[in-house]
């Protein structure tokens, strides 16, 4: 008697499964069978191994529960496993392994996981998820078995807050369908070279014969040969798509149509340049971000005399008190003379440091200095806005440059996406802890938006006062007005 198939892989879904990279991603096009393929890949683990801890991970739980879980109940055969609703835990019987359904939707959420332990690590649309999500999760992904090789296995379309660094971490660089040894896996971050200890030859060599690849397998809506017989108007439905660029994103799984991205303004090869010494008659400033779950981020920004900022250090540390985080900034600091720094006038609040003491006096006594920033969301984005602006034609360089050192900031700077519900404003599921602090330091010395060419120029309030005092001292009058 033959055995009953309850799953039958595509070509593409095919390739996913029998892929040994360390990190897969899946994805590209809608309707290409991602999730589908993520789930079957996930329990096939869990029928092929014994006692091995397996995990699906959405960023939110309706998500996971209206799509990954509900496919699950109804096309996994239920005498494979018990499943624990209140666990959301599926226990299989004859290998006694166990497939976990998880979210996480808040950065502080890892540390939900910080015991945690798999041999397999999925995740579906990983464009939701920050880079500091997955990264620490996937720290998670480990085992002390010697008959189970870990692995991560992602599946997602462009867009949305991740675009960027997924983008970054899987497609740039990369030949599809095929396995390239990740370049990118050193040191970013200042404050960790610094502190981390030298890796002794032993920890080289290791590295050194188990090369960490990634593979990029794309999937179009044409692969799934079950959605074109079943619902050939799909595509129909795809095509209608009126923005060009979620339409060849979603239709083709373009990479490089990026809708939503919030600083359309930036260019990496105008916006940031090599480190120089700055001269110190320049105006220095610091700008803060605290943080304990989240990132604690300190930006150090040089304004020239003719109103330029360049944005010249940062240091990013997490779950560090709040003596690391002052020490380390006047580590770096060093004899550099500071005007000031500012910060979000949230620490302020006595609510935030256990003692009943506030973040920002905890810093003040540890002597860091501290101006409360203008937190007016909207007004910051429009001076950064301001600050990246550039015209070829008109010959109008921005007004920042940024290090090519500070590592964090590059990298989720042009990531962020506008909110949903307020576009004027980010999506704060982002990774927006360093362009928050960009926005305290920047606030401090706002510029005026650059005018189109042949229009007027917005004036602000104390020009026309200057001009009207010019006017009338030119007119003998004396005094002020």
């Amino acid at each position: 008697m033959a055995t009953k198939s309850y799953y039958k892989a595509q070509e593409k879904q095919g390739e996913f499964h029998f892929s040994d990279a360390d990190e897969v991603l899946y994805g590209g096009a809608a309707g290409g069978g991602k999730s589908y393929s993520i789930l079957w890949d996930a329990v096939m683990k869990c029928i092929k191994y014994k006692s091995i801890r397996v995990t699906i991970f959405r960023r939110k739980f309706p998500e996971l529960e209206k799509s990954i879980i509900l496919e699950f109940l109804e096309h996994v055969p239920s005498h494979w496993y018990e499943y624990n609703k209140k666990e959301h835990r599926a226990y299989f019987s004859k290998t006694k392994s166990i497939l976990e359904f998880n979210h996480c939707q808040l950065e502080s959420d890892v540390y939900n996981y910080q015991s945690a332990q798999y041999e397999f690590l999925y995740f579906d649309e990983l464009t939701h998820f920050t880079e500091y999500i997955y990264t620490y999760l996937a720290s998670r992904c480990r085992t002390t078995k010697d008959y189970v090789i870990p692995q991560i296995k992602s599946a997602s379309n462009p867009g949305n807050i991740g675009h960027h660094w997924v983008k970054a971490r899987f497609i740039d660089g990369a030949v599809p369908n095929k396995k390239i040894v990740r370049q990118n896996v050193g040191v970013e971050n200042e404050y960790v070279l610094r502190t981390i200890p030298k890796l002794s030859g032993d920890v080289k060599s290791i590295l050194e014969k188990n090369e960490y690849t990634t593979e990029y397998i794309p999937a179009k809506v044409f692969d799934n040969k079950y959605i074109i017989k079943n619902d050939p108007k799909y595509i129909a439905r795809l095509l209608g798509i009126k923005n060009a660029s979620e339409r060849k994103a979603l239709l083709e799984g373009d990479w490089d149509s990026f809708e939503g991205q919030f600083f359309k303004e930036w260019d990496y090869t105008i916006h940031t340049c090599e480190p120089f010494e700055i001269p110190h008659f320049w105006t220095h400033i610091r700008c803060i971000d605290w943080g304990y779950t989240n990132p604690s981020v300190c930006l150090w920004i040089a304004i020239d005399p003719k109103g330029r900022a360049f944005v010249y250090r940062e240091l990013t540390m997490t779950q560090s008190t709040i003596e690391e985080i002052t020490n380390e900034i006047r580590a770096m600091t060093g004899k550099e003379k500071i005007a000031y720094t500012t910060a979000d006038p949230s620490i302020w609040s006595v609510n935030q440091y256990e003692r009943g003491e506030s973040v920002a006096m905890k810093m003040i006594r540890d002597g860091i200095s501290l101006m409360k920033a203008d937190n007016n969301r909207i007004a910051g984005w429009n001076v950064i806005h301001s600050y990246l602006y550039h015209n070829k034609k008109e010959e109008i360089e921005p007004k920042m440059q940024i290090f090519n050192t500070c590592y964090q900031l590059i990298k989720t700077l042009p990531g962020l996406v506008n909110s949903k519900r307020k576009p004027e404003d980010i999506d704060t599921d982002g990774d927006d802890h360093h362009a928050d602090a960009l926005r305290y330091g920047l606030m401090t010395k706002p510029i005026l938006a650059q005018r189109e060419k042949g229009k007027t120029p917005i004036r602000s309030f104390e020009y026309w006062m200057n001009k009207k005092k010019d006017e009338r001292a030119k007119e003998g009058y004396a005094g002020s007005f």
